[in-house]
């Protein structure tokens, strides 16, 4: 059997030209192919007067499916897609609604189109913006070293106050305002820093919103008892006497930095009984105390009893 082929040589190129239309009519086909893409898109919302604020919103983003040709798609997720709202008519604080629509979303190509809006029903808390001075107050994180302190009645800002902007209905309940986080871990001596106020959610701070802030670190004070402190006279009494004393160990309290006490040795510390010129008799007398700096006697001073005797 023989097969004619000649059928596939006639009008070749026409049929060479019908492939090449049928070829680019697919490809035509499948880039005009529509799919469904779902984004998420920030809401914003403006409002007739500059003295009216948005202070609270039941939607912050807003999730739309968009119908876009296949070849676009790529170029969606980097595209600048916007959702913006203006609410008009509005003169007073309140609660307000609005439907979103197409219409309120900004699409780079005319080609994508919006299909689906979730919410797009959204209610917004609308109040009045004010200024206000509020009080700086140092965020104070951590304890100095164990024996330390911070002195809170000490602390110096400058400047101590600043003035912000926000809602009237949250300014209203603030009168203070943190600075940033001020470490105080292992601190034993005071020192000075500039802070930042931090900058709460729906306040705008005015100004360079810096301060100054000086922390004073004292030691803690504390007492301790110090027992068998040796007495030592100190002088001479009347001509041909001689002294004794009847008690020569005493048992002081003595006050301080926490630091210091903790260090104390009874080596370090100097008691003593004057008995220059005294004649013969029994003498009770308050010793003297000699402590190391920054440490004081707590109350009166110890006495010690003391006879004087003529040499035989």
């Amino acid at each position: 059997m023989k097969f004619n082929f000649g059928w596939l040589t006639n009008n070749l190129g026409l049929k060479l030209i019908s492939l090449l239309l049928a070829i680019g009519f697919w490809y035509y086909a499948v880039g005009e192919e529509s799919i469904e893409v779902t984004l998420m898109v920030p809401l914003e919302i403006r409002l007739p007067s500059p003295k009216l604020r948005v202070s609270k919103s039941s939607a912050e983003g807003i999730k739309i499916t968009l119908q876009s040709p296949r070849q676009l798609v790529p170029q969606l997720s980097a595209a600048k897609i916007s959702a913006t709202h203006e609410v008009a008519g509005v003169e007073k604080t309140g609660d307000y609604s609005f439907n979103l629509s197409a219409r309120d979303f900004s699409i780079p190509y005319p080609e994508v189109r919006v299909t689906k809006i979730f919410p797009s029903f959204v209610t917004i808390s609308i109040d009045e913006l004010i200024t206000k001075k509020l009080l700086i107050d140092p965020d104070l994180v951590g304890d100095p070293a164990i024996g330390y302190r911070v002195d809170a009645v000490a602390i110096e800002l400058d400047p101590n106050a600043i003035l912000v902007e926000g809602p009237k209905t949250i300014l209203e309940k603030l009168d203070k305002i943190k600075t940033e986080p001020i470490q105080l871990v292992g601190r034993v001596r005071s020192f000075r820093r500039s802070v930042r106020v931090a900058n709460p959610p729906e306040i705008r701070i005015l100004g360079e919103g810096v301060s100054d802030v000086q922390i004073p670190i004292i030691a803690e004070f504390a007492d301790q008892e110090m027992k068998g402190l040796a007495v030592k006279p100190l002088g001479s009494p009347a001509p041909e006497r001689y002294a004794i004393l009847v008690e020569d160990k005493v048992i002081t309290i003595i006050k301080g930095p926490k630091p210091l006490l903790e260090k104390l040795n009874p080596k370090d510390i100097l008691v003593y009984v004057n008995i220059e010129g005294l004649k013969e008799g029994y003498y009770e007398i308050p010793v003297t105390v000699l402590l190391p700096t920054d440490l004081s006697l707590k109350g009166d001073p110890p006495t010690v009893l003391v006879r004087i005797r003529k040499i035989e």
